[in-house]
């Protein structure tokens, strides 16, 4: 975008909030950047380094089995012997610790997956903050949202090689850009807000190869999309992410020169 724009005090400072909170998110001592480690597990007991007990697991459910002095807490309780651990497809839970170490049970396509949170991680220490483009009104765009009814449900790339997920598209974001309509699909965010995931121009060559927009929930079929606040996906940072990628035609020809770049 080539216009120049005046940027209103309020505005900045409510991006300016907005970017230190998502900093402040990243830099929890057991967020997406204390990620060390993901196992997919199967049905062969196994161990790992660092991590006490043997980890194994069915499609129905995930198994450990640790000795008392290995000081594996389980939900709260010190394990001494087997148990079995279950969660929803596509959820996680964050069910047991070794000392500053937390284990988390995910499940993805089926498969159940054992992810580490270490606030010690590398990345972690590393981490000096999210490079960003400036606040620009400019990239704050009204559009249309149609609803679709029932959900579109497509299948889904992760960032995870041969990992796949099932999408379930809401609606679409329908606006304009200097002149030319465009559409991105649209998933359920968190409470009534939408979610969109892209890619444009400048992806993988100055910002990560994509990112994600929160959207208010819409009124009237009205929406605002605000690419200042355009985030990296967690996969970004951290290769033990399972993100999932944008659907195939959230791709804009343009850029967008505005929100987060890639990181450090």
């Amino acid at each position: 975008m080539t216009t120049t724009t005046t940027i209103d005090s309020a505005f900045a400072g409510e991006w300016t909030g907005w970017h230190e909170a998502r900093e402040r998110e990243l830099r929890d001592d057991y967020g997406w950047l204390s990620l060390t480690g993901l196992y997919w597990l199967d049905e062969r007991a196994r161990t790992f380094e660092g991590i006490p007990g043997a980890w194994s697991a069915t499609p129905r459910a995930a198994r450990v089995t640790a000795a008392g002095d290995e000081g594996l807490v389980v939900e709260d309780r010190l394990l001494d012997g087997t148990t079995q651990l279950s969660v929803r497809e596509a959820g996680s839970a964050l069910f047991a610790t070794a000392g500053d170490l937390r284990l988390e049970l995910l499940r993805r396509d089926g498969r159940y997956g054992l992810r580490v949170r270490d606030p010690r991680s590398p990345a972690r220490r590393a981490f000096s903050g999210v490079p960003v483009f400036g606040p620009d009104p400019a990239w704050v765009v009204g559009a249309r949202f149609v609803l679709y009814s029932p959900p579109h449900v497509v299948p889904a790339a992760t960032a995870q090689p041969g990992l796949r997920r099932r999408q379930e598209i809401v609606g679409e974001l329908r606006f304009d850009h200097e002149g030319t309509e465009y559409s991105l699909a649209a998933t359920a965010g968190r409470g009534s807000a939408l979610t969109v995931s892209f890619s444009d121009a400048t992806s993988g060559s100055g910002t990560a190869a994509w990112r994600t927009l929160s959207v208010p929930r819409p009124r009237a079929s009205r929406a605002v999309l605000d690419f200042n606040r355009a985030q990296n996906p967690p996969s970004a940072f951290t290769p033990y992410a399972t993100c999932t990628r944008p659907p195939g035609g959230n791709v804009l020809p343009f850029a967008v020169e505005a929100g987060e770049r890639a990181p450090r």
